[in-house]
């Protein structure tokens, strides 16, 4: 059963569609008694780090949150922002404790304003997919749908990470354990997207 967090991300109803369109076996969580008889937990994720956070601690989430993924070791998926939330603190707007599933910290893309804009915003391929699960059965020239300013640093250097080139190199998915993140949005990724999703309610 794959349980997708509600707590107002923007991009919630199309996280959920994609997922429908891989699984029939998807559930809504929006209080802590939904994480009963979930293998797998999604958290999308649109806006800012803090308001992320705070909606998830206004509704009492993150406490339940910690005990099914760090405790019971369910599976999980951070999208976007989710994936950002991982993070020890996020610098977005001011600092902002993160969930500390992951150590590291979330800081602006450092670019080039003259050559490069900032959101990041389009299709971009990936390196080293093979570095993870996610990605498995995808041809090398995959690619997916970025929006962000903001991108996770990890303090681990041999985390497994996926990244992707925009002015310099950024993480742009990862994975510890039975916790991964991507920071593209799968759901808007067509069908790499798709892949990446069913490869994630596909881990056992």
């Amino acid at each position: 059963m794959i349980g997708i967090i509600d707590y107002g991300a923007g991009n919630f109803t199309s996280v959920f569609n994609a997922l429908n369109a891989v699984s029939r076996d998807v559930k809504i969580i929006a209080n802590k008694r939904d994480f009963v008889n979930c293998t797998h937990i999604v958290l999308p994720g649109v806006g800012t780090f803090g308001a992320a956070v705070s909606k998830l601690n206004t509704m009492d989430l993150t406490g339940a949150l910690r005990e099914n993924v760090i405790d019971k070791g369910k599976f999980f998926l951070g999208i976007c922002v989710g994936m950002q939330l991982l993070a020890d603190v996020g610098y977005e707007f001011g600092e902002h404790r993160g969930l500390e599933y992951i150590r590291g910290k979330v800081v602006k893309l450092d670019v080039d304003s003259s050559e490069l804009f900032l959101p990041h915003m389009g299709w971009n391929g990936v390196l080293n997919p093979d570095d993870s699960p996610l990605f498995k059965g995808l041809d090398e020239d995959a690619s997916f749908y970025f929006v962000h300013s903001y991108h996770f640093i990890a303090d681990d250097k041999n985390l497994k990470t996926v990244n992707t080139f925009y002015g310099k190199e950024f993480v742009s998915a990862l994975s510890s354990g039975n916790i991964h993140g991507v920071q593209f949005h799968p759901e808007k990724s067509q069908f790499c997207g798709l892949k990446v999703l069913s490869n994630f309610i596909s881990l056992r």
